[in-house]
């Protein structure tokens, strides 16, 4: 009996992980998805993607984009957005971009960690500051001062793993001394700065957001044209602006516990 019930169980997890590798296809570069492309990726057989497809639309964690095509359902949204680490910072974080906006006139943003990337959590500006600073949702933490930012308080292991996957193109030291003194910097000064290769690319300021473990939670960070960028002014209020949002996360840990 007890063999059988292992099987079931292990039939069941493995259902839950072909469901987790059609989800995770689903990306703001990829947001749509055809059953061909699914099974491309997966390598699951088009029968077992249709099935599965049927059952994530039933629930409302996938929904028909066209005939054919697939995106992520509102339903996930909805869960997503009452993760009660997610909603606490952001609702803590918010009021602070909006001043930081209001003090920069600069898109501001609250960056998050996901395994070796950094990904836009939320952002703040006007409508001009936004058409002249288009950010991708997702970045290496190589890539920018954001991702800097997280690396300069990880453990050594987490930095080598996430410099193996550093583009050429990203703003990261190929060798050893030049990374640590990078990050040594970035401790001693509490914010990272990352240059752009040109007078009109953008730069990158940011400044770590600590929870109550004084682990890095977040960062907030300012991705500004190089040709207006006064990177000890940014570095000073978005460290201002990072110390305040650090000490609310506290309180509210505090009043949780």
């Amino acid at each position: 009996m007890t063999a059988v019930t292992d099987q079931l169980l292990e039939s069941k997890r493995s259902v839950l992980g072909r469901v987790f590798d059609i989800l995770e296809c689903f990306s703001d570069e990829a947001p749509e998805q055809t059953i061909s492309s699914l099974c491309t990726q997966t390598g699951l057989p088009p029968a077992t993607v249709h099935r599965m497809l049927a059952t994530l639309t039933e629930w409302g964690a996938v929904e028909r984009a066209s005939r054919g095509r697939y995106r992520l359902g509102m339903r996930l949204w909805r869960l997503g957005w009452s993760v009660p680490d997610a909603r606490v910072l952001k609702d803590v974080a918010r009021p602070y971009l909006v001043d930081l906006h209001g003090l920069t006139g600069e898109v501001v943003v609250l960056c998050s960690r996901d395994g070796d990337d950094v990904i836009v959590a939320d952002k703040i500006g006007g409508s001009a500051a936004m058409a002249r600073c288009p950010l991708p949702r997702r970045l290496p933490l190589t890539a920018a001062a954001a991702g800097h930012a997280f690396l300069a308080h990880l453990p050594e292991a987490d930095v080598e793993r996430a410099a193996l996957r550093a583009r050429r193109s990203d703003p990261w030291p190929t060798s050893e001394l030049p990374r640590r003194q990078l990050l040594d910097e970035v401790r001693r000064q509490g914010f990272a700065v990352t240059r752009a290769s040109s007078a009109s690319g953008t730069a990158w300021v940011a400044a770590p957001v600590f929870d109550e473990l004084h682990e890095v939670r977040a960062a907030l960070a300012v991705p500004v044209a190089e040709d207006r960028l006064n990177a000890l002014g940014l570095g000073r209020v978005l460290v201002r602006a990072a110390r305040a949002v650090t000490a609310e996360l506290g309180r509210a840990a505090a009043s949780a516990s």
